[in-house]
This record gives structure tokens, sequence and C-alpha cells, in this order.
């Protein structure tokens, strides 16, 4: 039986990471740590090494960008998926020359988060 992957989040608004953790209980994970910036995020990562990272883009002190682009000093390979109500091209494309799994548009579901689990599972 293959290990239960660990996930890690980080969102600014209380309600929106409740319903994020709500939503990953309908997948086969365990949530380590949830953070509500982007400070909070580089240093929960430092300390759980998760193997899978929901970062949104808007957040206070360091937005999900150059916290991914932190995470990105210490781990090349880490599997993360930004999170954003946002889709200005510009972001896009800089999330993704950073190598991100993933780009998930909000209002999230369980439609578009599962995807994320899935392709992480290919990659495992």
């Amino acid at each position: 039986m293959s290990k239960v992957p660990t996930v890690m989040l980080a969102d600014d608004e209380e309600p929106m990471r409740m319903f994020l953790v709500g939503l990953l209980k309908h997948e086969e994970c365990k949530v380590v740590a949830v953070g509500s910036d982007g400070q909070d995020a580089y240093k929960l990562y430092q300390q759980h090494k998760p193997d899978i990272t929901l970062l949104d883009i808007n957040m206070p002190k360091m937005n999900g960008v150059e916290a991914l682009r932190k995470i990105r000093e210490d781990d090349k390979d880490s599997f993360i998926c930004m999170i954003s109500a946002d889709t200005f091209p510009e972001v896009i494309r800089e999330v993704a020359g950073l190598g991100v799994a993933g780009f998930i548009v909000k209002p999230l579901t369980q439609n578009k988060l599962h995807p994320i689990f899935e392709k992480y599972k290919k990659l495992k």
C-alpha cells in the first residue's frame, strides 16, 4: 500500500482555509499544516516538507508567488499547486515558469481539486 501524501495549504481567508480542509477530507491525504500568509507558508513548508503544497496567490506579508520562489530555492522538485481567483496571464506564465504542478481557479470545488491528487499519484 502506498503512503498517504501529506498536504500543506496557505490562504489568507479563514473561511477558504476551512473550506479547503473540508474538501481535502475527500482525498486520500493528511493535512499537516495550514498557513495564513506567504511567510507562514514558507516556514511551514520548511518544517513539514509536505508532499503536496497548495498556495493562494494573493496573501499578505509575502504573496504566494514569492513563497513559491523561496520554496523553489530550497526544493526545486516540490509538488506545488497555486490557487487564485485572479487569472492574469502574466501571473500564470510566471508560476508556470517556476514549475508548478497546477493552477486552480477559485471558486474551489472537489472537481477542480481532485485532478491535482491524480497527477501527484501518477508522478509518484
